[in-house]
């Protein structure tokens, strides 16, 4: 179930990049990073409709969180990226390319081994407060840092550093969302309620939709999604083995040697498949310039 929910849930997020990217490049760039932003998405049905998916997404990785690692689930959400292929060949948006078809084996095979070899398991949900002060300390300075690179810079760049700083906070949610799952599990409503990560998990998932819709208005697709499709789970698993104490079941060299190369492969695949125009949904859309200021 762990693995078919995140497989869910991955298509799901994808779909929603899409559908949010359209909308968002039409915006204003003053708006970045701005409240301001969301409030005029918001009033778009098609924003609102990704919306929908990314909730729906949510729901089935919280899901997944709740029984499985963090280690496992994070890097199987960037399988939704596979499914671009046979949903744009129904769509008639363009026929998958040879590099579309080798990246897509080259992510498949390299979740399988990653999955099978590396084994991820254990872990708990709980971790102090001053360990959870390192992760906030970590992911904050990354977000901040990505956001002071984006000043000023050209959009591309500005795009793929607040792709980052996306990734960086979609990893504490993914940590903070595991911890509310446990609590609601054990203690019901009322212990969510009375739980101080259920609140941070708040403030962190408005900000990190902040800067993603951020990103998306900076520019074009291909620039933000590879960032923020390998960000996240490589964070995110370094939170789970440092926070959660989370393993891997490989041992000796060899199984060792073959979680490296699938984590490796996973990323270099992740990068490329989310370039192709049959992702970025460039082929079926004509390039959007934002609003002028």
């Amino acid at each position: 179930m762990v693995v078919l929910f995140a497989l869910a849930a991955g298509l799901c997020y994808a779909l929603a990049s899409v559908m949010q990217h359209h909308v968002a490049a039409e915006q204003a760039p003053e708006l970045s990073l701005r409240p301001g932003l969301l409030l005029a998405l918001v009033k778009r049905p098609l924003w609102l409709a990704g919306i929908v998916l990314d909730i729906g997404a949510y729901v089935m990785e919280a899901a997944a969180l709740s029984v499985g690692s963090i280690v496992v689930v994070q890097p199987l959400l960037v399988s939704g990226l596979l499914f671009a292929l046979p949903l744009s060949a129904i769509g008639g948006v363009g026929k998958p390319r040879r590099q579309e078809w080798t990246a897509a084996v080259a992510l498949t095979l390299g979740i399988a081994v990653f999955v099978t070899v590396g084994s991820p398991h254990g872990g708990s949900s709980q971790a102090p407060i001053w360990q959870w002060s390192i992760v906030f300390a970590i992911c904050g300075a990354i977000a901040v840092g990505a956001i002071v690179l984006s000043r000023g810079a050209q959009p591309h760049v500005r795009a793929l550093s607040l792709a980052l700083a996306t990734g960086a906070t979609y990893a504490v949610t993914a940590a903070l969302t595991k911890t509310v799952v446990d609590v609601l599990g054990a203690h019901g409503v009322s212990g969510v309620l009375s739980a101080w990560e259920t609140y941070a998990l708040a403030v962190v998932s408005v900000a990190g939709l902040l800067l993603n819709q951020s990103a998306f208005q900076a520019g074009h697709l291909a620039a933000s999604l590879p960032a923020l499709a390998v960000t996240n789970p490589v964070l995110s698993s370094i939170i789970g083995v440092t926070l959660f104490g989370e393993t891997l079941g490989a041992t000796g060299p060899i199984p060792i040697a073959l979680t490296v190369l699938a984590v490796v492969v996973m990323i270099g695949g992740t990068i490329s498949l989310s370039r192709s125009p049959l992702v970025t949904g460039e082929d079926a859309h004509p390039a959007i310039t934002p609003a002028a200021p």
